[in-house]
């Protein structure tokens, strides 16, 4: 591991095309500290084998993602999704991962009452806390961009993500999103609410002008988020924790090969993952 990178995490999907011992020998291989596990890897490739693998290639874990949806049209369902997501934590556990990134899906077929959703997935949230602590797994709160509120996740706002958390105590974390939290005015505000100990690990990617579908994340530096101002923000909450990069690109990263995408992402990531404080020593 490259001590400038021990900060440094890639999530899994930022190269979709490798398997999860890919990811980690290819990780690993560039000198990156850390790894987002994605769940379908995970569950492909074993928990067992993975946490075995790890552990051998000397990669620390940031975190699992993604929770199972909270959006089933059922109760029958719902319940299952909610034994599921225990399951998830589970595993999270074994393999080291700090916190299971909760992507609490959009409303449920057939439905318009967002309201009502966003009342049911706080309380799925609270039904799930005891395991999360009896796990030592954290449900990590990504806020997600409200354009992806109808389908994908009802949890739109990092204001209500850190309201959750207040309920919540020590059971959940925020993970904040360059991509879907720069452009909202609270951004900055919430994250000093939060202060260091709330946020679990911090994703970067970059936003494109223009993003061309859900799916047309930025490499850090192609797009209009001011990463250098945001990092800013977290040295001075003394942020000492993780960052991973995770980019969804099916227009281009996605199809390009993983070693470069990796390269590139180390190239442009650097300046943004080293100890606290070294940005603003970089800049001046």
């Amino acid at each position: 591991m490259r001590p400038d990178l021990a900060r440094f995490a890639i999530n899994q999907i930022t190269t979709p095309n490798w398997t999860m011992a890919q990811a980690i020998e290819g990780y690993a291989a560039q000198g990156v500290g850390g790894i987002a596990c994605w769940r379908s890897y995970l569950d492909e490739y074993g928990v067992e084998r993975t946490a075995r693998h790890l552990r051998d290639a000397g990669l620390w874990v940031a975190s699992l993602c993604t929770s199972a949806w909270l959006n089933a049209a059922t109760e029958a369902d719902f319940d299952a999704a909610i034994e599921q997501n225990r399951r998830i934590l589970d595993n999270a556990a074994a393999i080291g991962a700090p916190c299971v990134v909760m992507v609490v899906g959009g409303l449920p077929p057939g439905s318009k009452d967002i309201a009502g959703q966003r009342a049911r997935v706080r309380d799925a949230l609270h039904t799930l806390a005891p395991h999360a602590r009896s796990v030592g797994v954290k449900l990590g709160l990504e806020p997600l961009h409200p354009m992806y509120a109808g389908d994908r996740s009802v949890l739109n706002s990092i204001t209500v993500a850190n309201d959750l958390c207040d309920e919540l105590g020590d059971a959940a974390g925020l993970v904040p999103d360059v991509y879907h939290c720069w452009w909202d005015p609270a951004f900055e505000s919430e994250l000093r609410r939060a202060g260091p100990e709330r946020i679990l690990t911090f994703h970067y990617c970059d936003w494109l002008v223009p993003t061309r579908n859900l799916r047309d994340r930025g490499m850090v530096g192609d797009g209009v988020a001011d990463i250098a101002r945001i990092r800013g923000w977290l040295d001075e909450i003394g942020y000492s924790g993780v960052f991973e990069l995770e980019i969804f690109s099916e227009l281009d990263w996605w199809t390009r090969p993983g070693d470069e995408t990796v390269r590139i992402g180390i190239e442009r990531c650097t300046p943004y993952v080293g100890a606290l404080g070294d940005t603003a020593k970089d800049q001046a």
